[in-house]
């Protein structure tokens, strides 16, 4: 909120700015479904693979050297290749030597890739496992995860609260504000990376009240980003992934890096390079 934020600067701490870009929702093998037969596609669906889709953006955020990448989930789609697996694990292996750091979530798709139904599919859950483990992915939890070795703490809550060690060992996704219990962050910025239904950009059919959230929680949020939504509210793309909690808090969607909805027949998806100080958050869209 912007009264923490200003009395922060009152205090004289410094105004080192740290850059982000926000990916979400790139749905790596989502080109699959076409024979898969799981769930359906857009017609411009061959215009660019998901593999050559993740390269643009790893050039995007090269190119914009940016601090650190941070993914709001379903990295992969439901039904995943090994050899798109293997391009997207060659980008990850240049994103680290280039010390970018990515912090991720998952996401409901990411989740069901553990169970691929096609035999040309892998287990995607295995394979993200093994890139955390070799310390090219970092998975965002209730605990503080420093961002590039800066003063923002991020933290995650992955698709129905159930991270990647956890897919497979619950039925239920549904989960409520009372179930989170963040640990103690320092003094900021901290960031909240959410993929559920949420308010403000639901109403009626949200999954979590997102004010309820921020209300009960012991860290301070100076800002959430948020997946899942493949669309912008009411299909305006100039206002429509960009809100505000009840106390100020700005909630930013970059929306999907793969063009898989409607509204994006004549739209380029985008990623959202986020620059914050602590005083100030901006903004600026890259499109793919």
């Amino acid at each position: 909120p912007k009264r923490v934020r200003q009395a922060r600067v009152n205090i004289g701490e410094s105004e080192d700015k740290t850059t982000i870009m926000h990916v979400s929702d790139t749905h790596l093998g989502y080109e699959n479904r076409e024979k898969t037969g799981r769930e359906s596609t857009v017609s411009w669906m061959r215009d660019r693979s998901s593999y050559e889709n993740i390269d643009l953006i790893t050039q995007i955020a090269t190119e914009r050297d940016v601090d650190a990448i941070v993914h709001t989930g379903d990295i992969l789609d439901h039904e995943v290749d090994q050899e798109t697996l293997d391009i997207t694990e060659a980008l990850l292996i240049k994103l680290s030597k280039a010390d970018t750091p990515i912090n991720c979530i998952i996401g409901s798709h990411d989740h069901d890739s553990a169970n691929p139904q096609h035999p040309d599919s892998a287990n995607g859950i295995q394979w993200l496992k093994s890139q955390i483990k070799k310390g090219r992915l970092t998975e965002l939890s209730t605990n503080p995860t420093a961002i590039a070795g800066s003063s923002i703490d991020a933290f995650g809550i992955s698709a129905g609260n159930v991270g990647i060690n956890d897919v497979g060992k619950y039925q239920s996704r549904e989960w409520a504000p009372s179930d989170i219990s963040f640990s103690t962050a320092s003094s900021g910025p901290n960031i909240l990376c959410l993929h559920d239904g949420v308010t403000p950009y639901r109403t009626h059919d949200a999954d979590v009240d997102l004010n309820q959230l921020l209300t009960r929680s012991r860290v301070s949020f100076d800002l959430v980003m948020v997946g899942d939504e493949h669309r912008p509210k009411n299909n305006d793309f100039e206002n429509g992934y960009i809100f505000q909690t009840d106390n100020g808090t700005p909630v930013i969607y970059t929306g999907p890096a793969m063009r898989i909805s409607e509204p994006y027949q004549d739209q380029d998806a985008f990623v959202t390079e986020i620059s914050i100080t602590n005083s100030d958050i901006e903004t600026t869209r890259h499109l793919i």
